[in-house]
């Protein structure tokens, strides 16, 4: 899990945690999603900044270990489409940006091991 504090506006918190309410908590991704929203600093979205990844953020990253960049927005699962390049919020890495902020490195478990990346730039489409 990362060290910093993740920043989320009102709107998001509620919308990410009751998106997760009633989910299975054996999932180590939304265990970790979880904790992440129980330490999250939460604020008015008048207030978030503009480079804080939230929902429908689009995110440039790279990722540390292979040098490979990718382009995603995070999206609540429903409107989740890779061939769009949006990712779910509760897709690993989507689990991972939430409420980091552009120029962050992010370390985060998934499937296929640790994956480290870094937010290159963060904007928001709404």
């Amino acid at each position: 899990m990362n060290e910093k504090t993740i920043t989320l506006s009102t709107n998001d918190h509620v919308v990410i945690r009751n998106l997760i309410i009633g989910l299975p908590t054996k999932s180590p991704s939304l265990q970790r999603l979880r904790a992440e929203l129980d330490r999250a600093l939460v604020l008015e979205p008048i207030l978030l900044p503009p480079t804080v990844v939230g929902l429908d953020s689009r995110v440039a990253l790279l990722d540390l270990d292979t040098g490979e960049r990718a382009d995603y927005t995070v999206v609540l699962p429903a409107r989740a489409d890779a061939a769009a390049q949006r990712i779910s919020v509760l897709a690993p890495v989507g689990a991972a940006l939430i409420g980091y902020r552009e120029g962050d490195d992010v370390e985060w478990p998934t499937p296929g091991g640790v994956r480290r990346l870094k937010l290159l730039r963060v904007t928001r489409e709404g």
